[in-house]
């Protein structure tokens, strides 16, 4: 759940794994909901890609643009494309990933939104602080904030096994 200061929910987050085999891709389906239910959007991973790319989905079914991990670069960066936008990126997360703390700029290098870890985590639940600057679409920014966490938390689970002597079917 998404919640403003005052612990009211804004938005929800469900959906998971389609294909919860080890040692196959991961290919989540994860909603976007209002709390009432009304579905904001939708975040559709591509089974096959280079690096773990999320379609954005709006609730008609059209395409509204993809997260993707860059491939190349001297720190680990996501992305967000605008479809249909062949400028490049439109907003880019940096930062530090594994700590859960990064900054989100727009494509002229402007600061609009951070991340940051909360001060209470479990097993079961990470918290998190978001700040989203004027005229930035928070759903997006929250919808990217959720996709890097999925994406860091499959890493941390494969360093992971790989550190108790290897994954499927060397376990």
């Amino acid at each position: 759940e998404i919640k403003n200061p005052l612990g009211q929910v804004l938005l929800r987050i469900s959906g998971g794994n389609r294909l919860p085999i080890g040692g196959m891709p991961v290919w989540d389906k994860l909603t976007i909901t209002t709390a009432s239910g009304g579905v904001v959007a939708s975040l559709d991973r591509e089974m096959i890609a280079m690096t773990p790319t999320y379609d954005v989905i709006r609730p008609d079914g059209s395409k509204f643009g993809r997260i993707s991990k860059a491939m190349l670069g001297f720190t680990e960066t996501f992305e967000f494309f605008l479809e249909g936008d062949n400028g490049g990126p439109i907003l880019k997360a940096e930062g530090s990933f594994s700590e859960r703390n990064f900054e989100f700029k727009s494509r002229d290098g402007a600061t609009v939104a951070t991340v940051g870890r909360g001060y209470y985590q479990t097993d079961a639940e990470n918290r998190y602080h978001v700040v989203v600057g004027p005229q930035v679409d928070a759903t997006l920014v929250v919808a990217m904030a959720f996709a890097i966490d999925e994406v860091h938390d499959e890493e941390n689970a494969a360093e992971a096994a790989k550190e108790e002597g290897g994954g499927w079917p060397f376990r």
